[in-house]
């Protein structure tokens, strides 16, 4: 995929041991989290590559491709029940007769004797199991929607995401998921499906509806990481155990403006900020740890003064190796104190 001139340029992926780092990180995050901010947070991508990332991922996925390939088989399948409704005729008798209300139609009517209120049954599709078909669908053809912003690119990844769309468009418009509901389903929808006699035939809808939840995982995401971004993230979660191991208990990250959240850890993504000379990095506290801007820069005083001048008149101290993350800790823990007396 190239999802634009945004797009930070991806190296192929490899067994970088700093991939357990970012994996930390994103299994850290608590759930349920806004993906688009999430990655923006952790990665510095801009809002349109994640959102053409996630569509691609989403449209493209081994689920959506499985869903698509059987739905011409679905279609003849589909569940449906037996719903009632009252049908008012004329000299036909269509089904029980529904006295009370033959009688008030009659008394409105000047008593005409041929009219009747009967009850007609009709198939319905708007069951649990189409629902969620439907659902899934959906969340197929506003993935490809979501790439169409790249149309000045043409690989062969965004192609079928916009291909993928256009066909769950077709399954979505079939006249009998026409009338299904759209509304976001409830807690037991999805169960009563899944526990229903026909779960075996839906089940690439299920699966694709729970892929669509979080579609694009952090594997997904590595190849989008730069080399001083992984750096940072190695930072993190040694500052994280570092603290974890004094006993303090650092909560789930989360998202607030663009940056990263756990407890006293606060993570600034540089990219994100648009230009380097800006405050970014991992404060503990109000002290700011960072790797060199520079990851070969062997000279500290150089590294220290470029942190320096972006730390806003904090205390902060490079990192240049990670053995230095307990001291670096240890000087965050006493400026919080010499602040407040409890620390964090």
């Amino acid at each position: 995929m190239n999802p634009g001139a945004a797009t930070v340029a991806a190296p192929a992926p490899g067994t970088d041991p700093s991939d357990a780092a970012t994996v930390a990180l994103w299994r850290r995050l608590a759930r349920p989290f806004a993906l688009d901010e999430a990655v923006d947070a952790l990665f510095g991508l801009s809002v349109d590559v994640v959102a053409q990332l996630m569509g691609v991922t989403a449209a493209c996925c081994e689920e959506a491709e499985l869903l698509l390939d059987r739905m011409p088989r679905l279609v003849r399948s589909l569940t449906t029940s037996v719903n009632s409704f009252p049908v008012r005729t004329r000299g036909e008798i269509r089904g029980p007769i529904l006295w009370s209300e033959t009688v008030s139609a009659r008394s409105a009517t000047a008593g005409d004797p041929d009219l009747f209120v009967c009850t007609a049954a009709h198939r319905d599709h708007d069951t649990p199991e189409n629902r969620v078909l439907v659902r899934a669908l959906a969340g197929v053809v506003a993935a490809g929607a979501s790439v169409d912003r790249a149309r000045g690119y043409d690989d062969a990844s965004l192609r079928r995401a916009r291909e993928n769309g256009r066909r769950a468009r077709v399954f979505l418009d079939h006249p009998a998921l026409k009338h299904v509901s759209r509304d976001r389903l409830k807690g037991n929808t999805l169960r009563r499906a899944m526990s229903g006699k026909s779960a075996r035939t839906y089940a690439p809808a299920f699966a694709l509806y729970e892929r669509l939840a979080e579609p694009v995982a952090v594997e997904d995401l590595l190849p989008y990481r730069d080399r001083r971004t992984s750096a940072q993230h190695r930072l993190v979660v040694a500052v994280v155990d570092e603290l974890e191991r004094r006993g303090l208990r650092v909560p789930p990250l989360r998202t607030e403006a663009g940056v990263i959240l756990a407890g006293p850890v606060t993570y600034v993504h540089p990219r994100r900020l648009g230009r380097l000379d800006r405050l970014h990095g991992v404060l503990v506290g109000e002290v700011l740890l960072d790797v060199p801007d520079r990851l070969r820069e062997h000279r500290r005083d150089r590294a220290q003064q470029t942190l320096d001048r972006r730390a806003g008149g904090r205390l902060a101290f490079v990192v240049m190796d990670p053995g230095e993350v307990p001291a670096a800790v240890d000087r965050a823990v006493e400026e919080a104190r010499r602040k407040r007396p409890e620390g964090f």
